[in-house]
């Protein structure tokens, strides 16, 4: 029995986060891409987050136990999908007033949208859009963000396809700043500034709204939600030749034992040659190098070592930035394929070796390659029979140096990988908090300054006038003094 069934008789996780663990592999697959296959880290992270999730009743949200004033505000709501066909989350800032509405309800509202979506979707990754056009200082609430931000981190890990921010105005750049810092770097990296004038690259006109220069003349209303029923048991199955499903990553199905860091890796070392007993041999052996220029393609090269036929299936960190053909498959004793990695042009390598794939393989007797997905998801994780093989993705022309494979296959201790996804420290969040009131209040002095030249301007106007008006009255003086003695007679007073 696996840990998460002999745990959840004393902790009472929510039936719907069970089955999500034991039946469907997404889940399990985000924690592992978030925190790059560390297997202990990611578990503990699960945990937590059913923990969370129980506590605060994520999957009971509803319209009846959120207050309706909330959904229907039109401060968050989702509408429409992004040129990827990941659906929009909105947030109007403008409608949002600084300390006018209770966190804690704003939190729930934000939660029921994003299971709302999840349901709907399948678990699709979500783009949320800051539509800040028209937003001042007023709207600008450190604390809603922040607290959108730590949902996101915390709970809902690798769920984001992109955090899009339009028309912010010049005011809010002290306060980007500390948004920005707060973000995991996988975030940042998704992270991005639009206007009207760019914006159609990450969403399309017909997708758009009017108000951001779109096509759509949609304004929102809340509908509540039609759910659906779902068959026990059925999970939407993937072709592994299928490009359109790229971006996802597929763990094995079927079993609780698929729950992360409930068995150990066999490792491949890559300093060390492969054991007599390896099922594969792979070419490379520890790192898959690209090149900086058009052609980013790289590949791996299987070759099946073992006297049996083997089922052989690749994943990566970065599902986002590679197209993987073929993803899985049965390879024949003696037999090679060719693995053909794209990274995707708009797409770079991150730094730090952040980006990974993992080749798993297994012994498939009387497998036939059509079942191989199926197959797959009866073995489960922690096959003792599984090989690991891990690699660092790094470019031609990279430092030597660089670090390669070590245990768990992240390049670092899972200590070190926990500081990556740890928010700025509160001192430099402090700091930046003045930064913002410095500016706060340094926008608020040159209005008042503005004001006041604004006043005097008027007044010195006016008193030019009526001078005027009273040079021009003395009717009887008009005759005798031309407009030069005039003059000099208002530069005597």
């Amino acid at each position: 029995m696996s840990k998460v069934n002999r745990l959840s008789k004393t902790i009472d996780f929510h039936p719907v986060d069970i089955d999500r663990v034991r039946n469907d592999d997404l889940w399990c697959t985000r924690f592992l891409e978030m925190y790059d296959l560390d297997m202990q880290m990611s578990f503990d992270k699960l945990w937590n987050t059913c923990i969370w999730r129980q506590s605060f009743r994520a999957n009971d949200l509803n319209e009846s136990n959120v207050r309706k004033d909330y959904l229907q505000d039109g401060v968050i709501f989702p509408h429409n999908t992004d040129v990827d066909g990941k659906p929009l989350l909105i947030f109007k800032t403008k409608k949002h007033i600084k300390g006018s509405k209770d966190m804690n309800e704003i939190l729930k509202v934000l939660v029921y949208w994003i299971e709302r979506i999840h349901r709907e979707t399948y678990m699709e990754k979500i783009t949320i859009f800051f539509d800040m056009d028209g937003c001042g200082l007023s709207n600008m609430d450190l604390e809603f963000i922040k607290m959108i931000i730590d949902t996101f981190k915390q709970y809902y890990p690798n769920a984001l396809n992109y955090i899009l921010v339009f028309e912010m105005a010049w005011v809010l750049n002290a306060a980007f700043k500390i948004v920005k810092a707060l973000l995991p770097e996988k975030a940042v990296e998704i992270l991005k500034i639009i206007t009207k004038k760019t914006i159609d690259t990450y969403v399309d006109k017909d997708n758009c709204l009017a108000s951001w220069g779109g096509n759509d003349n949609y304004e929102f209303t809340f509908t509540p939600e039609v759910k659906k029923l779902k068959v026990n048991g059925s999970v939407p199955t993937e072709d592994p030749n299928n490009n359109v499903q790229d971006k996802k990553v597929h763990f094995a199905n079927s079993s609780p034992t698929r729950v992360p860091a409930v068995a150990p890796i066999h490792m491949h070392e890559p300093d060390h040659s492969p054991q007599e007993q390896a099922m594969l041999e792979i070419s490379p052996s520890d790192e898959l190098k690209f090149s900086r220029d058009d052609s980013n393609d790289g590949e791996i090269k299987l070759t099946c070592k073992s006297s049996t036929p083997v089922a052989y299936k690749i994943q990566t960190t970065s599902p986002d930035k590679f197209r993987v053909k073929p993803r899985c498959g049965i390879l024949n004793p003696g037999e090679t394929v060719v693995v053909n990695i794209l990274l995707k042009p708009e797409h770079k390598l991150s730094g730090n070796g952040k980006d990974k794939f993992l080749i798993m393989c297994v012994p498939a007797l009387d497998v036939q390659p059509q079942h191989v997905v199926e197959y797959w998801r009866k073995v489960g994780q922690d096959s003792p029979d599984m090989e690991n093989y891990r690699f660092l993705c790094s470019y031609t022309d990279d430092d030597k140096s660089t670090p390669k494979v070590i245990a768990n296959g992240v390049g670092s201790s899972p200590v070190d990988n926990a500081r990556d996804y740890v928010s700025v420290s509160a001192t430099e969040t402090r700091k930046l908090e003045k930064q913002l009131k410095f500016t706060q209040t340094l926008q608020w002095i040159t209005l008042v300054v503005l004001f006041i030249l604004s006043i005097a301007v008027i007044y010195l106007l006016k008193l030019q006038i009526v001078n005027d008006e009273g040079c021009l009255s003395k009717d009887g003086l008009a005759d005798a003094v031309d407009f030069a003695t005039c003059a000099k007679g208002k530069a005597d007073l």
